[in-house]
């Protein structure tokens, strides 16, 4: 049997979309479990006690309950709890740390993370990758170069022909 708490955002996701999917705007309104619903064109919430879901006009999506929750945003950023994870898959990018934890899942690219950063992840080959500065870095994969502008980070390497020095383009 599925725990009460558990059944919540499932619950809550379903409604979600049934109020989406019958395009219903500008209106909130009380459903007979205790579930506040409110759609405009900003986006779509439902709110039971401290859990909500709510997916915004960009398609960025958030489920809380009061102790943390869990947010993808328009573009597949994604945050866990106090943390934000930002998903970098292919291309060139720079971007503020702004004290998230970073997964770096590409190959063949050049990432700069100006700033403070918790965890930093790097998975594929061929990466070059600038960091502020990281408490912790994790590289995994084939020929990536890491470089850390500021602090003693741990390092953890698995993989072969992987660099992680100071130094770099990025700004602490």
């Amino acid at each position: 049997m599925t725990a009460p708490a558990a059944r919540t955002p499932a619950r809550l996701a379903a409604v979600l979309l049934t109020a989406a999917a019958f395009g219903l705007t500008g209106c909130s309104f009380s459903l007979p479990g205790g579930q506040d619903v409110s759609v405009d064109p900003d986006g779509v919430s439902v709110r039971d006690g401290e859990t909500e879901v709510s997916v915004d006009g960009e398609g960025g999506v958030d489920i809380g309950n009061g102790d943390g929750g869990v947010s993808v945003d328009g573009e597949g950023g994604v945050g866990v709890g106090g943390d934000q994870v930002l998903n970098v898959t292919g291309g060139d990018l720079t971007e503020d740390c702004e004290g998230r934890a970073v997964n770096i899942a590409s190959e063949d690219a050049q990432v700069v993370l100006n700033g403070s950063c918790t965890t930093v992840t790097v998975a594929g080959s061929n990466l070059t990758v600038h960091i502020g500065s990281a408490e912790t870095i994790h590289v995994i994969g084939a020929d990536n170069t890491v470089h850390y502008a500021d602090g003693d980070p741990a390092v953890t390497d698995l993989g072969g022909g992987n660099s992680v020095s100071a130094g770099g383009d990025a700004t602490p």
